[in-house]
């Protein structure tokens, strides 16, 4: 027998099953991979928002103000996609494509759910007139705030809700805050994710790092606590 029909039999090593094309390694990066690329994709859906705090910012004007607003439309087709990805990346993993799935959920929510991006710019409209004229006041700022955490809580219920089920806008809206209501502390687990998230991204030296996964990470969190919380089941038995 030959030496090389005894290296063919020969069972891989530990080190080449480590770091063989399919061993646990290569999967890590591969899904490494698939989280930047979904949170890139949603920063890039963010550049209108960026640019505007960049050449504009917050200044108590009417073009400001409009500016401000309309620089948000993309966000719930964004955060659509965002959740859409993260059901593949917490299914399939690394073998899924998720870069894909979240660009389709884009464009599919600019198409088929235009009014809850609208209700975003109104949302921030409203927002951004209450602090130009009265935003000296505490109560004011509080309630800007609070409104600005329910824009964000229905943006992701009705986004979850739209990824079971493609009905009219009444009834999406009614089983997103019918969901909310029969399971609350699941909205304060999206607002900790979401708070989380962007904690991370302010912090020195490894923000910009959190930019390009932080996203995608807080994604999947969410989708495992409408799983984990009941919001999905409830949702679905409604």
């Amino acid at each position: 027998m030959t030496i090389a029909r005894l290296t063919s039999r020969r069972p891989p090593s530990r080190m080449q099953r480590l770091l063989g094309y399919d061993g646990p390694v290569a999967t890590m990066l591969l899904a490494t991979f698939q989280y930047f690329t979904v949170s890139v994709s949603f920063v890039a859906c963010l550049a209108p928002v960026l640019a505007f705090q960049a050449l504009v910012g917050w200044q108590p004007t009417h073009l400001a103000i409009g500016l401000g607003a309309l620089s948000l439309l993309p966000v719930f087709p964004a955060v659509h996609g965002l959740l859409l990805a993260a059901e593949v990346l917490r299914a399939e993993g690394a073998s899924g494509r998720a870069g894909r799935r979240f660009w389709a959920g884009f464009a599919s929510a600019f198409r088929t759910m235009t009014w809850a991006a609208v209700g975003v710019v109104v949302a921030a409209l409203l927002i951004g007139y209450d602090l130009a004229l009265f935003g000296h006041e505490d109560i004011v700022f509080l309630m800007a705030v609070g409104t600005a955490a329910v824009a964000v809580i229905l943006a992701i219920a009705i986004s979850s809700v739209a990824l079971r089920e493609r009905v009219s806008p009444i009834a999406l809206l009614t089983a997103a805050v019918g969901g909310i209501a029969r399971r609350p502390h699941v909205a304060l687990a999206w607002l900790l994710l979401v708070s989380l998230a962007g904690a991370a991204t302010m912090l020195p030296v490894v923000g910009a790092v959190a930019w390009v996964f932080a996203p995608a990470a807080a994604a999947v969190a969410v989708r495992i606590c409408n799983r984990a919380l009941g919001f999905d089941r409830v949702v679905a038995t409604r």
